[in-house]
């Protein structure tokens, strides 16, 4: 029996509830999930599959119809991948309880050469939104994928600064990838699947429930190849990501922030624990990440992402240059003299934000600081 056959069997003990470790047994035990699913169930039981899932796994069988599952993800435009496609993403592969099936729908992915998740809170400040966009913009024109999780807030900016630029991304939903939440990122959900794709380890027509969202934050650093912290309250869901990330052996980076800013608090903890390395400028990102060359600077603005690669050698640029910051208070117009030219406004940004670290001073509005 090929994979392709065995397919239907993979997406019921799915919808039964089985995860990577059931699959794992049932697999050592019978060779292939078709095996396992004409199986008895005290067969499942002998296996190590634990009563409770046997039971569900069963009530499945009674009413499972194979080709109105496959029909629905023809319709739906969707493919799903299991551990045995060699398309399934090798980094998603080589991670602890990795999912067995995968749901995709999109033009391009979810395997990408170059990928970095990005994630943070959802009540984003001015501050987050330009720190969002500023370095999501750099990897999007460098070509590099970037993977969220489609919620308000960082999320739903870091996608749509990967697709007004034509850019690769990935949206993981904590639910079945035709129920998108929260519902007004419908559209942008959409714009996604254009550039790169929706995807989901639940069964279609799943809706997204509170306890599935630490779940699928594995998936967001599984995917990538580091993960990337712009703002974070205490408890946030992105915390929870980085943490899978340190277990994956995925890098973990943090952009700082204000130390009266509760959105901030989350980030400069792992700063400050070593959780996470600071990067002020996306240039730090990509010299971490080895993707600039000798010799490197940010491109002019409007650079595409295929030109980016285009120039790869010998000076390989890494995204466009961040937004000035209409910094004003004596100690940021001090700090801009003693500098002795006029700054990018990427340098700019970096340096308020250590002075705001450093307690010297405080910010009074969007991007204006003054004496603390």
């Amino acid at each position: 029996m090929s994979d392709g056959d065995e397919l239907p069997y993979w997406l019921a003990l799915r919808r039964a509830g089985l995860g990577s470790t059931s699959f794992a047994l049932l697999l050592a035990k019978f060779g292939s999930i078709a095996d396992a699913w004409r199986a008895e169930p005290g067969d499942w039981r002998a296996a190590g599959v634990e009563d409770a899932y046997a039971r569900s796994l069963a009530r499945v069988r009674a009413s499972f119809d194979a080709e109105q599952e496959l029909r629905a993800l023809e319709r739906a435009g969707a493919r799903a991948l299991t551990w045995r496609d060699a398309a399934y993403p090798e980094r998603l592969r080589q991670i602890p309880q990795s999912p067995p099936v995968l749901v995709v729908r999109g033009a391009a992915g979810p395997e990408f050469a170059e990928a970095v998740a990005v994630v943070g809170t959802r009540s984003v400040t001015p501050y987050g939104r330009q720190a969002t966009e500023t370095f999501c913009a750099a990897l999007a024109e460098l070509g590099v994928a970037i993977i969220s999780g489609l919620a308000r807030g960082v999320d739903a900016i870091a996608h749509r600064a990967a697709v007004e630029r034509g850019a690769p991304t990935a949206a993981v939903l904590a639910g079945g990838i035709d129920q998108v939440y929260p519902r007004e990122n419908a559209g942008l959900a959409e714009r996604i699947a254009e550039v790169g794709c929706l995807v989901s380890e639940y069964p279609l027509g799943t809706p997204a429930r509170r306890d599935y969202f630490p779940r699928r934050n594995r998936i967001l650093s599984g995917l990538a190849r580091a993960v990337l912290v712009v703002e974070a309250g205490e408890g946030s869901g992105a915390l929870h990501t980085a943490n899978w990330a340190f277990e994956q052996g995925r890098d973990v980076f943090a952009v700082p922030g204000s130390i009266f800013s509760p959105q901030s608090a989350g980030t400069n903890q792992l700063i400050r624990e070593n959780t996470a390395k600071l990067v002020a400028t996306p240039e730090q990102l990509c010299e971490e990440l080895n993707l600039l060359g000798s010799g490197a600077q940010l491109p002019l603005p409007g650079a595409r992402p295929a030109a980016a690669a285009a120039t790869a050698a010998p000076a390989r640029r890494c995204g466009r240059r961040p937004h000035p910051a209409a910094a004003g208070g004596r100690a940021a117009a001090h700090r801009r003299r003693r500098a002795g030219a006029r700054q990018a406004g990427g340098e700019v940004a970096s340096a308020l934000s250590m002075l705001e670290i450093d307690g010297l001073v405080r910010q009074t509005g969007p991007m204006t600081y003054g004496i603390a």
